[in-house]
């Protein structure tokens, strides 16, 4: 079997999990949600029920790393960008297969994917230093 991902050097092993992470919270966004009324729009009232809908469930990432994240992948360039979001965000299908629709063969997906993981990983540490206020050190 053809592998596109590529294999995570030491260095890149925290941008991985970060990634990885941020990426199973925001497919959570994309779970279809019913309710519990016929016409399907209850909401339970007070502000602890208004606070659990505005965070996700059991989110690893802080909303500080969440945000830093995805401001971070958003300006990695495109063509890194496309094969990152396949790789970390869970979707229908398997990533071969989008990949392949997409025309990026495996070994153009390890490229991809190695150097746009460089480059997330980088403005994600300048993006945090910006949003936390601290500089991380590598």
């Amino acid at each position: 079997m053809l592998d596109f991902s590529a294999d995570i050097p030491p260095a890149l092993h925290e941008a991985d999990d970060i990634l990885t992470r941020y990426g199973k919270w925001a497919a959570q966004g994309r779970a279809v949600r019913t309710c519990g009324s016929a016409e399907g729009d209850y909401r339970p009232g007070g502000g602890e029920a208004l606070a659990s809908r505005r965070e996700a469930a059991d989110s690893p990432l802080s909303q500080d790393q969440r945000l830093a994240a995805q401001r971070a992948l958003a300006r990695v360039p495109e063509i890194e960008r496309v094969v990152l979001a396949v790789l970390y965000v869970p979707a229908r299908g398997s990533i071969g297969a989008r990949l392949r629709a997409m025309g990026v063969p495996p070994r153009l997906s390890q490229e991809r994917h190695l150097n746009g993981l460089r480059i997330w990983w980088n403005l994600y540490q300048l993006t945090a230093a910006a949003t936390c206020g601290r500089i991380r050190a590598t």
